[in-house]
């Protein structure tokens, strides 16, 4: 692999099986990427987060609730959800 260390670009070789592998500085704290291709070819990585389903799921309950939120479909929220302490951390 050939690496010019630039404003953060490198230049990668592709093997015979069309993968590449990335300089650890680039890869550093990231398991997962998602592989976009952009008008002008060009491929961009995005990281990603691996999370559990269950945290998935609450994750888009939340965008829910926020967008019901923002569209103003909640007008109060339960004073009971404000003062629980069933779960602290």
């Amino acid at each position: 692999m050939r690496n010019t260390a630039k404003k953060g670009k490198s230049i990668l070789d592709i093997d015979g099986r069309g993968r590449i592998t990335l300089p650890k500085e680039m890869r550093e704290g990231i398991y997962a990427f998602t592989a976009e291709t952009l008008k002008d070819g060009a491929i961009k990585l995005v990281p990603q987060q691996i999370v559990s389903t269950e945290d998935a799921k609450l994750i888009q309950t939340l965008k829910g609730s926020i967008a019901d939120f923002k569209t103003g479909r909640i007008k109060k929220t339960p004073r009971k959800w404000l003062d629980s302490d069933d779960e602290k951390v």
